[in-house]
This record gives C-alpha cells, structure tokens and sequence, in this order.
C-alpha cells in the first residue's frame, strides 16, 4: 500500500506544474507589457513586479524539480572511476552534504522570509509572497535528501539496484539526445 503512494507520489511533479505555470504567467506578462509600451505608450509597473516574482518561483521551483530527479550538475568522471563500493561511498557522503546545505539554506531563508517587512512599489504587497518560494524550495530540497540518503542506505549493498539506475540512466539520456 504505501509503494503505491510513493509511486503515486514520484509520478506527481507539482513543482515542475508551478513552474510551467510561473514561467507561462513571466512571459505572457513580458510580451503584455512591450505591447502596450512600444505600440501603445501605456506602461504598467505592476507588470514587471508580477513578471519578476513569478521568474523568482520559477527558477527556484525548476531547481527543485530537477533536484527531485537528481538531475543537477554533477562531475561523473570522478565517479565512474571508482569501485562501486567507493561510487556508492562517494554518493552517501555528497548526500550527507547536499542535506546539511538545504537544511541549512531552508533555516535560513525561512528566517529571511519571514523577517521580511518590505513591500513593492507598485502594488503594495509584502516580498513575502515572493521570497516564500526559497523556504518552500529548500524544505522540498530538504524532503528529497532525507530520501536519497535513506534509499542509498538502505540499498547500499544491492548490486542490483545499481545495475538498474545505470540502465535508467542510459536510457534517459538516449531519450535526451532524440529530443
């Protein structure tokens, strides 16, 4: 029962969602916006603050999504090098490491957000709204290293595993290069 909820789970990419979301809202707003300027001589100053938070949640949601399918940038000639006893050493200590630093950055942008008492110029609304989306991030950052670090302990001495993700891996990046 709960396999079925993790995979319902895995299968949800709420923060790629959102992002699609914000980054569809940044650019319809932007194109609005040189309209009206440039064709019209109207300027909105709400427009690009909107435009602005919504790129903010972008990035910071698209980290988020492409942490969650360990899909950031990594230096894989250092690993491949290695025994498969030291690739998964090597993995369980830059899990270690990548879960004290979103733990650490989510204390500390929880503290800047919610600190925060400036507001935009335009509409008069808190930076709250916009800065939440670094706590939200690092929490869900946070959430994902707990995970990883558990899996990679749990399946430590599984070679099958390891032979499995290889595979994943091979294949994503053939679909990768088709696209």
């Amino acid at each position: 029962m709960s396999n079925d909820i993790l995979k319902k789970f895995r299968a949800i990419e709420f923060e790629a969602l959102l992002g699609s979301i914000t980054i569809s809202i940044t650019v319809i707003l932007v194109i609005v916006n040189v309209f009206l300027r440039y064709f019209l001589g109207i300027q909105y100053s709400w427009i690009e603050e909107v435009s602005v938070g919504c790129f903010i949640w972008t990035v910071y949601l698209g980290a988020t999504a492409s942490y969650r399918k360990r899909g950031l940038i990594g230096v894989d000639a250092v690993t491949k090098i290695l025994p498969l006893k030291g690739r998964r050493v090597l993995r369980v200590i830059t899990n270690t490491l990548l879960l004290v630093l979103s733990a650490s950055m989510f204390y500390l942008s929880y503290n800047y957000t919610s600190s925060s008492d400036k507001i935009t110029s335009a509409l008069e609304i808190s930076y709250v709204y916009i800065n939440s989306s670094l706590p939200i991030s690092f929490g869900l950052m946070t959430i994902y290293s707990i995970y990883f670090f558990i899996y990679d302990i749990i399946n430590f001495n599984n070679l099958e595993i390891e032979e499995q993700e290889e595979q994943e891996e091979f294949e994503q990046q053939i679909e990768d290069v088709m696209m």
